[in-house]
């Protein structure tokens, strides 16, 4: 048997858990997101990012500093990201002339990049402009696609899909419909995408 066919076990405790965590399970953890912005952004841009950042914690990583690539052209900054981080999400914003207030959601496999979606941002409110009392950090959201074109168009398909993946959270074994704190709510009409958050009002926001 040579070297290259032969399992290399590890030496110490650390590297153990390491390996643990990186094999198949049964049930996935969580997926993480690294969150980050290009070489160009705007003001809703980096609003909107920190806004998304927070929807998606603790399963997130943001990155303050501007990253100068180009996604669709060169992904390799964002798979040498991915695995220094060890996420399997990324959400990219960017804004130019061109392609103003700009967000490419994409998933990875294998610290390699398996798809990507582009989104224009049109209209966007921050959270912190909403005067009310925010879900807890780490907040499992019901998902909620309204639009027919979900189900029936395919590449309304694939975002559906992506969109799941970021933000779905940890899987459970049942939901307490009485204690649903958050609903994040997409609705696909006319060419574009609404998404909201909403949280459910109990006696102490009142």
């Amino acid at each position: 048997m040579t070297q290259l066919d032969s399992v290399v076990k590890p030496k110490t405790k650390r590297s153990k858990r390491f390996l643990e965590s990186r094999a198949p399970k049964l049930t996935e953890d969580v997926k993480t997101a690294m969150i980050m912005k290009g070489g160009n952004t705007s003001e809703t841009v980096t609003k909107a990012l920190k806004d998304i950042h927070s929807l998606k914690k603790p399963n997130a990583v943001l990155y303050k500093k501007k990253n100068i690539t180009r996604p669709f052209e060169d992904s390799t900054s964002l798979e040498f990201f991915s695995k220094k981080t060890d996420c399997s999400l990324f959400l990219f914003g960017s804004h130019n002339k061109k392609r103003p207030n700009n967000f490419i959601f994409g998933r990875l496999f294998d610290f390699h990049v398996l798809d990507m979606i582009e989104l224009g941002i049109e209209k966007f409110v921050s959270l912190s402009e909403i005067k009310a009392n925010k879900f807890p950090e780490g907040t499992k959201p019901m998902l909620v696609f309204a639009g027919e074109v979900f189900d029936t168009d395919a590449e309304h398909k694939r975002l559906k899909s992506l969109l799941i993946d970021f933000f779905r959270g940890p899987t459970v074994p049942a939901v307490r419909l009485a204690g649903l704190e958050h609903v994040l709510h997409f609705t696909a009409l006319d060419g574009k995408i609404y998404m909201r958050s909403y949280k459910r009002i109990t006696s102490e926001d009142r």
